[in-house]
């Protein structure tokens, strides 16, 4: 089974609200085993709602629509999967009572526009909701089939999870699984990476992407198999694959601050660290897991006071790193220093240093600091100089 998801609401489009839902759909989706072809966002309009819906049933079997089944003038929904299906909307006492329930349990009065979320398209099949109070509906006909949900999320996990998992199940006979794994590499660039698992990404099961995310990079293997058991042997293959072509610059299922996290804790080895700017890249790095600061005996914060070039700065950072592991009294010393201006093409040179009992090692990059995740790449290249380090890397 294909399927799409359309999420409903002009406030999505304004940024107001944050669409949670479509995500959640996507990863359970996966889980059933249902191929998801495309999401789309769409406002409150009657007709961009219906065209949207007859384009999705054009490539996929599934659609699933969220948001606008609520009880005012532009909650639409309804009236859109109706003119989708070419169907009228019909009133459902039955559904009148159930919202009327609803607001008696919660002793509350109900106001005559709820009367509105009675109605549905002709022959759908009407799904009670038990956390709120806008009935949810399922529409088929030859193109395929719409399943409509409330736009608030409890009430959309709630049905999705006790209505829709069980109808793909026993009704459409959804019994495929997709396993999806990520894998975390460091220390190459995305195309690097790309070129060395070419023929993996083009291969149509299991499927191998990647994706960068604050100067790291992540490789999602999916694998589509009849049982959990095939699943997991088509993933397990893929990973033997990358691991053997990317080595060590693959922290396999640990993002690297967990698997700095990890060798800091199986070591027993203390760390400090220099900051040689305030926006302390390598403190934001570590601070990402919820253990990789237990090790960390404190911090020296210390931006620039004084013109620096690119020899400086990595001489300030092989002393920061030897003063911050003294002054705390810790095995290891971590330091992080910038020169103060960046070269012609706006690059600037960043300096890490790593000090520990008869020896350090240092590292030089140039980064365009004027971008965010310019810093993300400086705590990167921090905590892999580290990492190796743990792991008994020479240089």
């Amino acid at each position: 089974m294909d399927a799409e998801i359309i999420a409903i609401g002009s406030e999505l489009l304004l940024g107001a609200t944050i669409d949670t839902n479509s995500a959640y759909l996507a990863g359970h989706l996966a889980a059933a085993g249902v191929n998801l072809f495309r999401t789309s966002v769409v406002g409150d309009n009657v007709g961009r709602i219906a065209a949207t819906i007859s384009e999705s049933l054009g490539r996929a079997d599934l659609v699933i629509c969220t948001g606008g089944l609520g009880p005012t003038l532009d909650d639409v929904t309804r009236e859109a999967v109706a003119l989708a299906f070419d169907r009228d909307l019909e009133f459902r006492q039955e559904l009148l009572d159930q919202v009327a329930a609803r607001f008696a349990a919660m002793n509350r009065p109900m106001s005559e526009s709820n009367r509105r979320q009675a109605y549905v398209p002709a022959r759908a099949r009407a799904i009670e909701n038990l956390r709120g109070t806008a009935p949810a509906f399922i529409v088929e006909d030859v193109r395929g089939t719409v399943i409509v949900l409330p736009g608030v999320p409890y009430e959309m996990r709630f049905l999705f999870e006790s209505v829709v998992l069980p109808y793909l199940r026993d009704e459409r006979g959804v019994t495929d699984v997709i396993l999806v794994k990520t894998l975390h590499a460091v220390g190459l660039g995305e195309s690097v990476i790309g070129e060395l698992i070419a023929d993996l990404m083009v291969a149509s099961n299991p499927t191998v992407g990647i994706s960068a995310k604050h100067a790291r990079y992540e490789l999602r293997i999916g694998a589509r198999a009849s049982s959990p058991v095939e699943a997991h042997s088509l993933v397990a293959a893929a990973e033997a694959t990358i691991r053997e072509r990317l080595g060590d610059h693959l922290t396999g299922d640990e993002t690297l601050a967990e698997a700095v996290s990890r060798l800091l804790t199986s070591s027993q080895q203390t760390l400090s660290l220099y900051e040689g700017t305030s926006v302390a890249p390598i403190y934001r790095a570590l601070s990402a897991t919820t253990v990789g600061l237990d090790y960390v005996r404190g911090v020296i914060i210390h931006p620039l006071d004084r013109p620096t070039d690119e020899y400086a700065a990595a001489a300030l950072a092989h002393a920061g790193a030897i003063s911050a592991a003294d002054r705390w009294r810790s095995d290891l010393g971590l330091a992080v220093q910038s020169a103060s201006t960046p070269d012609e093409r706006g690059f600037t040179a960043v300096s890490v240093a790593l000090c520990f009992p008869n020896g350090s090692r240092h590292a030089t990059r140039h980064y365009d600091l004027r971008q965010p995740e310019g810093w993300d790449f400086v705590g990167t290249l921090a905590l892999d100089l580290l990492r190796r380090y743990l792991m008994g890397e020479t240089e």
